[in-house]
């Protein structure tokens, strides 16, 4: 008898708790959304090139979803623009029964996967025709993020994906559009970080067709998603920002794991951001993982035939970033040094290390330009900051000051670096963002974390200063 009170005592406290919440989300003027994300957009959406027929990166992202409560819904048709899109997120009388509706389904959440490509962006001959079809292009990406938010449904963005026509003009309106997406208070995912050749093409052995990647393309737009994007949207996290009133930054000295990021899913392109200070020789940052062999071969499907590149892990590796002989230095997995011109001293320095998997190559950046870059496929497995993670030979700087750290799943081409070091905040594919202005560094706790996901910096045992400006004596 006294199990079965205990039994009912915690029904009632769970009960209680759900209307607790339910209370809470009225309390802000918000109905609580279903767990139910739809994907709506047009073919790459719907899963075209996709040579095993699961529907690309959404049937992808159901798959990783589903173990975390989440339903992810195919609401896409092939070949639609922000215009043809618009009728089919809500009918408008009778509904047709062979037309994917948004409204229907009864979404919590809704991925807008469009592209300049459909819109005519290449097509488009003169540049007045370009700039049109760019501010319509524009316009109604807006236009369907309003109409979402006006239906209590939480809107993301799908940065526009590459085109294997597409020639340096096209490339600089979709790097542009993307950059404009970036800036609007609205989550996006950053695709052509994924597979971005450096010419706004596919890169070989990742696409299916002109348009359209193939499967393993696809597996590589889902890794840009953050897993935990969802779940953060759900908590009301907001939109990534610099603090107004923080003021510091973390001092550390000669640390060797001080602070850490091991990723909870597989991650292939990637991009690190920091602002640091460092006047003495040392490692101020590292990546572990495993590289990536990769193994090309032909495939047909009915009459078309594509190559298809597999990517499988090979070796342990560590990459570093750091100073040496004064210089701000990347070493790669293989120990190529890419050096930079740079002098490390008094000043603060902004250092950002973006590796596009799929293409195989890694950029170093010191305050906003290319020191150079080194051909390594990686998929990282852990990320530290102010030390080079384990110790030996490699040692961190007699004492390095750091601000501003951003991990994103995707990489960061010039233009975004650009954002970065002009002292603004991307948020496509952003999994870490910490000014590292927090008042304490106790071990074992989490630096707080503005980006939208759950994750954050893990602080080691190494001591870690806060340090005012105001305090700054260097």
């Amino acid at each position: 008898m006294a199990r079965v009170r205990r039994f009912a005592k915690w029904q009632f406290m769970l009960a209680l708790l759900a209307v607790i919440g339910l209370i809470q989300a009225v309390d802000h003027g918000q109905t609580p959304r279903p767990r139910r994300i739809a994907v709506f957009g047009s073919s790459v959406a719907n899963g075209s090139g996709d040579e095993h027929q699961k529907e690309g990166y959404t049937g992808l992202l159901r798959e990783l979803m589903a173990s975390r409560g989440w339903q992810v819904l195919n609401q896409s048709r092939g070949g639609d623009t922000t215009i043809r899109i618009a009728p089919r997120f809500a009918p408008e009388g009778t509904p047709d029964p062979n037309t994917r509706y948004l409204l229907p389904v009864n979404p919590g959440y809704v991925v807008i996967g469009l592209s300049l490509a459909n819109e005519g962006i290449w097509e488009a001959k003169t540049k007045e025709d370009k700039d049109a079809i760019y501010q319509q292009y524009a316009d109604g990406i807006k236009s369907l993020i309003d109409r979402a938010r006006q239906n209590n449904i939480v809107p993301i963005v799908a940065l526009c994906y590459p085109r294997m026509v597409y020639t340096p003009v096209e490339y600089q309106y979709v790097r542009r559009i993307n950059l404009l997406h970036n800036s609007w208070d609205v989550p996006s995912v950053n695709f052509p970080g994924a597979l971005d050749d450096g010419a706004g093409r596919y890169t070989l052995g990742f696409d299916f067709d002109d348009k359209h990647p193939n499967a393993m393309g696809h597996r590589e737009f889902l890794y840009t998603f953050v897993p935990t994007l969802f779940e953060a949207l759900e908590k009301g996290k907001p939109t990534p920002s610099t603090p107004a009133n923080a003021k510091g930054f973390a001092r550390i000295a000669q640390g060797t794991a001080p602070l850490t990021f091991a990723p909870q899913d597989t991650m292939h392109a990637f991009a690190v951001s920091v602002m640091v200070r460092a006047q003495s020789d040392g490692i101020i940052a590292a990546v572990g993982g495993s590289t990536l062999s990769a193994k090309q071969e032909t495939k047909k499907v009915a009459a078309k035939e594509f190559e298809e590149i597999t990517l499988t892990a090979d070796r342990p590796f560590t990459a570093t970033v750091g100073v040496q002989g004064g210089k701000w230095v990347y070493k790669s997995a293989d120990g190529t040094s890419v050096a930079s011109a740079v002098a490390a001293d008094a000043r603060w320095h902004h250092i950002a290390v973006s590796h596009y998997t799929a293409r195989g190559e890694t950029l170093f950046y010191v305050d906003g330009k290319l020191s150079g870059k080194v051909a390594e496929r990686l998929q990282p497995t852990q990320f530290v900051l102010g030390g080079p993670g384990a110790a030996g030979a490699l040692r961190a700087p007699k004492q390095a000051d750091y601000k501003d750290v951003y991990i994103f799943r995707a990489a960061l081409n010039a233009d975004e670096v650009a954002v970065l070091n002009r002292g603004q905040v991307l948020q496509a594919s952003l999994e870490i963002y910490s000014t590292l202005t927090d008042s304490r560094f106790q071990p074992n706790s989490m630096v707080e974390n503005r980006a939208q996901s759950m994750t954050g910096l893990k602080i080691g045992s190494d001591p870690i200063k806060h340090v005012e400006e105001a305090g700054d004596t260097n």
